[in-house]
């Protein structure tokens, strides 16, 4: 049957500039197991039962286009509600932010007391720092006076402008919540805690989000994903109608009760 996969793969998905890059750079990948030896990783290729790595390479390939399939498979499931709603909780357009950062100067050598004493240093920083800005001076101005992030005081705190996702790569889930939720002009009611220390943020400008047409090509390929991590059978699946689609039949009877066995122990027997 993989030799039958392989036929249909080949001729359904090009060999494309995408398709060339994953077997590069697996072949990366499995070359760094084997320490960047191409002799090294020949061998072990071999002694999978291949012959030579351009053999190898074919497998790499047909399971990328596997992939592919899986993803066409599932894309059959999204419906317009469910793009829709993800459009409306996820998309969000580019926003420019500020921040004023109290650091936590803890560390674990010192004693309980010491601790507690940096503890109420920052929160009586924060208390202060609160209390300026809740009597309407200007969180620039705060900023530059407070703020203990000496790479964006003196610009009044401003750290950018970011897309979603970006922030918490930077700092962490909470922070882009939290700065994402804020209206332009306004700050975090409360301080929010990364590895940094503690930060009010302030919204600068919000842009446009993008129209649904623009990135419902996005939205798709994300739900397909949450689609294929929840569904261990999805590649089968996905080969059994790719099969379908292409007429496959077996003349011999025996083959085809061979078949029909190996597609209900794929589709209903325990994951491998």
């Amino acid at each position: 049957i993989n030799q039958i996969d392989s036929e249909i793969l080949n001729n359904e998905y090009q060999t494309d500039d995408a398709a060339k890059d994953y077997v590069d750079n697996q072949l990366k990948i499995y070359k760094m197991m084997y320490n960047n030896s191409d002799q090294e990783l020949l061998e072990a290729i071999q002694g999978a039962g291949y012959r030579d790595l351009e053999e190898f390479k074919g497998t790499l390939l047909i399971s990328y286009k596997r992939q592919q399939a899986t993803k066409d498979y599932e894309k059959a499931f999204v419906k317009d509600d469910e793009i829709q709603k993800y459009y409306d909780e996820n998309i969000y357009g580019d926003i420019t932010i500020s921040h004023i950062l109290v650091k936590l100067d803890v560390t674990d050598t010192m004693t309980d007391e010491e601790k507690q004493e940096a503890e109420k240093k920052a929160n009586d920083k924060i208390k202060e720092i609160y209390e300026k800005l809740d009597n309407n001076e200007s969180f620039a101005d705060v900023a530059k006076e407070y703020s203990e992030d000496n790479a964006t005081k003196n610009d009044g705190g401003k750290i950018g402008t970011f897309s979603k996702g970006e922030m918490v790569d930077k700092f962490n889930q909470e922070f882009e919540e939290a700065a994402m939720n804020l209206k332009v002009d306004t700050w975090t009611k409360k301080v929010v805690k990364s590895n940094y220390g503690f930060h009010i943020i302030y919204k600068n400008e919000e842009k446009e989000k993008p129209k649904l047409e623009e990135v419902k090509g996005t939205i798709i390929d994300e739900l397909v994903d949450k689609l294929i991590e929840g569904d261990t059978k999805a590649e089968y699946k996905a080969m059994i109608k790719l099969r379908e689609d292409y007429g496959l039949t077996f003349n011999d009877d025996e083959i085809s009760s061979q078949y029909e066995n190996a597609k209900n122990n794929w589709l209903y027997g325990k994951d491998n």
